[in-house]
């Protein structure tokens, strides 16, 4: 589904491969939000997860970088297909630093931080999962394979993406395979979860 699509990255399209490392990631949305790795010790890992295409991300300090992407206020989904492997403290997924916008994992549940821990009480386990992420005014849910967590409080300045832009994130780094990506300017789309279904199977 494209209405309202800012965002998307696919481990099996558009990954630069240098010795089986991903320095770079295209952005499938056709908005020109592409993600890269200048230094070679922080590239992801080009593998596969269950036999689907993947980027490991390895907990310590792997992570993309996304020069370009700015999005003004306004409710945003990111959607994520993830195997986590050795989560550490904070593990982002996507990481915005002007304002802060967090989502990923802390301890063993999906979070999100604005100016506060937002903890779903969804278990990340370490199975290959679809995660989204919902953040509007005032509210914050998530949903985990299709199951909602309790809605809980969201920041209402902190809806815009600008600043430091990364998946994964230096001081934050993900420890997961990461499978796909996507960020929508919309509140969560079940049609988005059933294409995740369709091609990931989860």
């Amino acid at each position: 589904p494209t209405a309202n699509l800012l965002a998307a990255w696919d481990a099996r399209l558009g990954v630069t491969n240098v010795s089986g490392e991903c320095s770079a990631w295209a952005d499938q949305s056709g908005n020109g939000y592409h993600a890269t790795q200048g230094t070679a010790i922080s590239r992801p890992t080009i593998t596969t997860a269950d036999g689907y295409a993947s980027l490991l991300f390895d907990g310590t300090n792997d992570s993309l970088n996304i020069a370009s992407l700015t999005a003004g206020s306004g409710t945003k989904t990111f959607y994520a297909v993830i195997k986590p492997v050795a989560p550490a403290s904070y593990d982002a997924i996507f990481q915005s630093a002007s304002p802060m916008i967090f989502v990923g994992m802390f301890g063993s549940n999906f979070i999100a931080f604005d100016s506060a821990n937002r903890n779903s009480g969804l278990a990340h386990g370490s199975a290959r999962c679809r995660i989204a992420y919902e953040i509007q005014s005032g509210a914050f849910t998530a949903w985990k394979n299709g199951t909602a967590s309790t809605p809980t409080t969201w920041s209402g300045s902190n809806l815009a993406i600008g600043g430091a832009v990364s998946i994964s994130n230096g001081g934050n780094p993900l420890g997961a395979h990461l499978l796909f990506l996507a960020i929508y300017t919309a509140a969560r789309n079940t049609a988005v979860e059933s294409y995740i279904t369709q091609e990931w199977g989860v």
